[in-house]
């Protein structure tokens, strides 16, 4: 089972640590315009990785039906469920762009920004969810794919719209080529086409018959039953995400209200520190598309085995991860450029994240199992006690009510955690994911 495990996690954590890099990379390649356009890319990543994550909720019914019915040995199945997951993906990306659009400059302002990070992320923000269709289009189809065990081919088509992001902002931040000069609006547009070339790339992918999911215009047809049960795995995992980004809009605004030079610093901890998220992901993906194999196979122990193993490799990895946080946590940060009072304070918050590794390690694995089992409710039970009882009433009185600031908002994050890790395995040794029908 390990080796089942790693052959997937590794492809898909490298997958996601390339998509971590893209915003890693615009971060720095920004970073030289000044604290506030890095602030300001810190806050407008936020908007933009809760309303995806919201948005996207569709991949996570995706990944259990055609992991499910990969396991059943019905691809036809399979690729008709990839197929009327594209046809929502369609529908809900285009709401995302609409709205996120039109209002870009107030979701700035909701979050308690300074006035000078709003004017600066405004135009940024905008820009990449004008692109909201293709992005979105990439994470369903991805989902289909790793669903049906390929975590290999997201992970070079994430590598492609790497190149194609670097050289974009190289054009469009510093004005090469004869292009303008545009700063952070022009790393906003190279993200926007970037998210376009994954769309092209993914979508040819899945048209061809050497695809593990191979996806026909008639997939396409609206199918009653498919769309169902869609909605019935998408609503929990959407209500999920719903808490998770009011309670983390509320919690980065506590970071605002600390000022420019803990947001900065946030945002550098934070950008650092999502290495070990991506590869926490890894076996998030491994977990859920070996459970949900299994169960449509009948094999309920392998199942068991599977989050097992997960779980343990996960909490191993993230544990190492921690450790290299605190040894190479400043060099890391002296690649930003110079900003001593940010880096200081971001180093300092490193330490703190540093603690909370293994227990994301427990988290992480253990709600990518459910999830693959088609237990989405668990983990939306889950995601309201940390992100609302934890995140908006305990951070709030660790950092103002004991006046300990953003290290009482940091330490807030691993009280929450503790607890998450303690209710997955409840959830997980309560056994309700063995039975849950697609």
């Amino acid at each position: 089972m390990s080796a089942r495990v790693w052959a997937l996690a590794l492809p898909a954590a490298g997958e996601n640590l390339l998509a971590t890099a893209m915003y890693l990379v615009d971060t720095l390649m920004v970073a030289r315009l000044g604290s506030e356009v890095i602030a300001a890319a810190g806050a407008a990543g936020v908007i933009l990785w809760r309303v995806f994550m919201m948005a996207g909720c569709v991949e996570r019914g995706t990944t259990a039906m055609v992991a499910r019915y990969t396991g059943e040995q019905d691809s036809a199945r399979a690729g008709k469920a990839l197929g009327q997951s594209i046809v929502v993906s369609l529908f809900v990306g285009l709401a995302v762009m609409i709205l996120g659009v039109t209002l870009a400059r107030q979701s700035l302002q909701w979050m308690g920004s300074p006035p000078e990070v709003v004017a600066a992320g405004a135009s940024y923000l905008a820009v990449i969810f004008a692109a909201a269709v293709p992005r979105l289009l990439f994470f369903v189809c991805a989902a289909g794919l790793r669903g049906a065990g390929d975590t290999r081919t997201p992970m070079w088509i994430m590598l492609w719209t790497n190149i194609v992001n670097v050289f974009l902002n190289w054009l469009l931040i510093y004005g090469h080529w004869g292009f303008p000069r545009l700063g952070l609006f022009g790393s906003g547009i190279a993200t926007a086409l970037s998210s376009v070339a994954s769309a092209g790339a993914v979508l040819w992918y899945l048209s061809l018959k050497t695809s593990p999911v191979h996806v026909r215009r008639r997939h396409l047809r609206p199918n009653g039953r498919l769309l169902r049960t869609i909605w019935r795995l998408s609503v929990p995992g959407f209500l999920d995400e719903t808490i998770v980004s009011v309670g983390f809009l509320v919690f980065i605004g506590y970071i605002a209200r600390l000022g420019t030079v803990a947001l900065a610093s946030h945002t550098l901890t934070v950008r650092i520190e999502s290495l070990s998220f991506m590869v926490g992901f890894g076996f998030t993906i491994a977990c859920a598309t070996l459970v949900g194999q299994s169960l449509g196979a009948g094999r309920v122990a392998e199942a068991q085995q599977a989050f097992r193993s997960a779980t343990n490799w996960c909490v191993a990895c993230m544990s190492g991860i921690a450790v290299l946080l605190i040894v190479w946590g400043r060099g890391l940060l002296a690649l930003f450029g110079p900003a001593p009072d940010v880096h200081d304070l971001a180093y300092a918050l490193l330490i703190i994240a540093a603690v909370e590794q293994p227990l994301m390690g427990i988290g992480f694995a253990l709600a990518g199992g459910l999830r693959g089992a088609g237990d989405t409710i668990s983990p939306m039970i889950v995601s309201f006690v940390g992100n609302v009882i934890v995140r908006v009433f305990v951070v709030y009185w660790l950092a103002f009510g004991l006046g300990w600031g953003i290290y009482g908002v940091y330490a807030g994050t691993v009280v929450d955690w503790a607890l998450r890790s303690v209710l997955f395995y409840a959830a997980f040794r309560q056994g309700r994911w063995m039975a849950v029908k697609l």
